[in-house]
């Protein structure tokens, strides 16, 4: 295995990427190979300012207010009778007195309705969860072989892509991504990027990605490439793996 082929697997396996045969390469060099060690160790440094990339998201205030106001109508529900049930029959001795107590009734009345609502936020966390997992990752590397930007492909079309380290854009220039959905064809443009931050672009009109795909960013014009085709240096490049 060459130093390029440790680096990538290295890479990958910090990111979480690696599975079958290439997962287990990776554990048994991580296990014997001090050099394959230095490399993953490395990894995970270049990569821990991706790591504070991720901002929180706290809940929003239109949910606390449907949280309020679904407790503060249950009460009111848990005193209605309801009219096609069938009479339940009191209990005698020490439970009479809690079978008659309204305010028994009020909280278990509001457990459940607490139990259901906290039931749909976590289904609607996980289905929110859900859609903001990409479905490709790539990890596009410069010319000296280090991480320059990671790229991320979700179900939607939407494309995430994030520098990493000090990535410079020339002034008054840009830099454009370009994708190859077909190997053997010319490449495609997926979107002009002003500003070293991250952004979002859009794959929807171009065919599904797959794993193996080519990503590559060149330096062009401010308004991108007049031509449809790169026509600045290629800065940085990488293929598409699927994210676990």
């Amino acid at each position: 295995m060459t130093r390029d082929e440790q680096e990538r697997l290295a890479a990958e396996h910090v990111l979480g990427l690696l599975e079958g045969e290439e997962r287990g390469q990776a554990e048994r060099l991580l296990a014997s190979d001090a050099t394959f060690q230095a490399m993953v160790e490395e990894w995970r440094s270049r990569f821990s300012e991706w790591d504070s990339t991720a901002a929180a998201l706290p809940p929003g205030n239109a949910l606390w207010q449907r949280i309020e106001a679904g407790l503060a109508a249950e009460p009111a529900r848990a005193t209605q009778r309801p009219l096609a049930a069938a009479p339940l029959s009191s209990p005698s001795g020490p439970l009479r007195s809690l079978w008659d107590s309204l305010a028994f009734w009020r909280a278990f009345g509001l457990a459940g309705a607490l139990a259901a609502l906290l039931l749909a936020m976590g289904m609607g966390f996980f289905a929110l969860k859900a859609s903001r997992q990409p479905i490709l990752v790539a990890v596009l590397m410069n010319d000296a072989n280090q991480p320059g930007a990671v790229l991320r492909t979700f179900a939607d079309g939407r494309v995430e892509l994030t520098p990493l380290g000090d990535m410079q854009i020339p002034h008054n220039h840009s830099i454009q991504v370009w994708t190859f959905p077909d190997p053997a064809s010319a490449p495609v443009s997926v979107g002009i990027v002003h500003a070293a931050r991250t952004v979002f672009l859009d794959l929807r009109n171009l065919p599904q990605p797959h794993t193996d795909q080519l990503f590559a960013i060149s330096v062009e014009p401010l308004s991108g490439s007049p031509t449809g085709l790169p026509t600045g240096p290629v800065i940085m490049k990488g293929t598409a793996t699927t994210a676990l």
